[in-house]
């Protein structure tokens, strides 16, 4: 869809960088930015009524996220994967994780499985809303969780330069993974985290991992099947 026919709330002095983030996470998970829409960042300031620095600011923050692509001197592209990108950054994404939850499980506390289950709490109340931004925000949260509790920041940093465009772009594409069922089957996790020892424990993360890789996969391919039609 155009910029002219986006229509954005108005921005206030002060925080602009995060009122614009939020402004434009708002447009995505609406469906009013799509995964491949252009961004000019001229225009997108003269539509907000702001100076292009904060502007600038937000997408640069975006792009860290993995919501947006820039090009120099171009412009900015909402992000966009093939589905056999997205087959292949799931399989990472499980590989990776099984590892950092692997090396999480000897480390992890009660009060730490406490909070996770918070986490899938959040995410249950924002699929029951259909609100797909906070389902997004409060999914990576408790995988970020995971990932910390590993106590190896290389690897999760690797994750999280892996998923969170993955996530990103995932929930943009398609809705159909803001769901109550998938938010309660982190609930998996967290159980072989408490109960279960290896080679129970990894046997359950992994075919969690894979269902939700299976899902999201799944989702893109309708989603393709859907614009071929």
């Amino acid at each position: 869809m155009p910029l002219e026919n986006v229509i954005f709330r108005d921005i206030q002095v002060e925080s602009l960088r995060d009122k614009v983030v939020a402004a434009l996470k708002d447009a995505f998970f609406s469906g009013t930015l799509k995964p491949g829409d252009m961004i000019v960042e001229r225009e997108l300031a003269r539509r907000m009524n702001i100076g292009t620095p904060a502007i600038r600011e937000a997408l640069i923050t975006l792009q860290e996220q993995g919501f947006v692509r820039r090009v120099a001197n171009t412009a900015t592209y909402v992000s966009e994967f093939s589905v056999e990108d997205v087959r292949q950054l799931y399989q990472l994404r499980v590989e990776f994780e099984l590892l950092a939850l692997q090396w999480a499980k000897p480390h992890v506390t009660e009060n730490d499985l406490t909070d996770l289950e918070k986490i899938v709490t959040n995410m249950v109340e924002a699929a029951e809303k259909k609100r797909a931004r906070e389902f997004y925000e409060s999914d990576l949260k408790f995988h970020k969780c995971c990932w910390t509790l590993s106590r190896n920041p290389f690897l999760a940093r690797s994750l999280e330069t892996l998923v969170t465009p993955l996530f990103a772009f995932v929930l943009n594409a398609s809705e159909a993974s803001v769901e109550v069922p998938v938010a309660r089957e982190h609930l998996n996790i967290v159980n072989a985290l408490r109960n279960l020892n290896d080679p129970e424990f990894s046997a359950v993360v992994r075919a969690t991992l894979s269902s939700f890789a299976l899902r999201g996969t799944s989702s893109m391919v309708a989603q393709e099947k859907t614009k071929v039609k």
